[in-house]
């Protein structure tokens, strides 16, 4: 009884937008379109959220894109400055930001972009990562939501997130070192387990 008649046909048109859009992050070859596709993400599962319509369910998923989409732009933005490190080497178009032609060269990337995007990616991933302090869309998109997206988000949306944090960490050792990547994500870790 909280579903209108046409309901059920966007619940299950949503849920196969947001599988694919999951299933796109890993097997992409490109930083930007996993960047689109992490967005596109939340877009849907916003809608999917707030699909019951109540005041709850409404305000968790507001909570949700707003602090989502910021999260998300700093993900951008990480992934603009990689983009600029690597167009001085290889040129401006599509290489600048493949998967593999910024692992044959991540040692020659600027070290000091790449600590700079390293930063803006683990704070935007980390936003849809739920890592703290902008964790606390969370608890409220996960409580509002019908139980197998709630699944869904905290099963798959989450790992997606932190694939691409792990796609910047392999991408940023070899120009500022292991210990650099290792101590910001671990420096999170513990105070999101605080």
């Amino acid at each position: 009884g909280e579903l209108r008649a046409h309901d059920p046909a966007r619940y299950y048109a949503l849920l196969l937008i947001f599988m694919a859009t999951m299933a796109t992050v890993p097997v992409v070859n490109n930083l930007g379109v996993m960047w689109v596709a992490i967005e596109a993400t939340t877009v849907v599962s916003v809608l999917l959220v707030s699909i019951y319509r109540t005041g709850p369910a409404l305000e968790a998923a507001w909570k949700y894109l707003v602090l989502g989409s910021v999260g998300i732009a700093l993900a951008l933005f990480g992934t603009m400055m990689i983009y600029y490190t690597s167009s001085s080497i290889v040129g401006e178009g599509a290489n600048a930001l493949s998967w593999t032609e910024l692992q044959r060269l991540a040692s020659t990337l600027d070290p000091r972009v790449m600590r700079l995007a390293l930063i803006f990616a683990i704070v935007g991933y980390g936003t849809k990562a739920g890592l703290a302090p902008m964790h606390t869309w969370l608890p409220d998109a996960h409580s509002q939501a019908p139980s197998p997206i709630s699944g869904l988000l905290s099963g798959v949306l989450l790992n997606c997130a932190l694939y691409a944090l792990l796609r910047f960490r392999i991408l940023a050792i070899p120009s500022v070192g292991a210990g650099y990547a290792d101590h910001l994500l671990i420096g999170f870790g513990l105070f999101s387990i605080a």
